[in-house]
């Protein structure tokens, strides 16, 4: 299992904004990912920053992933090319309760 780490610029301006449009995502991200376990987003309002927290079967799925022409796309058009990502070899995972 692998998880990728992303950091990026708010691309909305409000919380609330953000969790409405990422909420909207969920569906296609549960289907059209192929090894995807999980995905999170997150910001931070008082930074201007958000994130994404990836969880893969393997490295080759979360490589297919980001290497596909729409992620491209999206970091070209959405993102203007500010994005770090990292890959992380997993070690453990803790579990409390499933995210709603």
């Amino acid at each position: 299992m692998v998880v990728v780490v992303l950091l990026y610029p708010a691309y909305l301006p409000t919380f609330d904004e953000t969790a409405e449009r990422c909420r909207a995502m969920v569906s296609a991200f549960e289907n059209d990912v192929p090894g995807l376990i999980d995905k999170t987003w997150g910001m931070n309002e008082e930074t201007g920053r958000m994130c994404s927290v990836y969880h893969f079967e393997d490295r080759a799925s979360a490589e297919a992933r980001f290497a596909s022409d729409g992620f491209r796309d999206f970091v070209e058009t959405t993102l203007h090319n500010e994005l770090e990502l990292e890959y992380f070899d997993v070690a453990a995972v803790a579990s409390r309760h499933p995210l709603k």
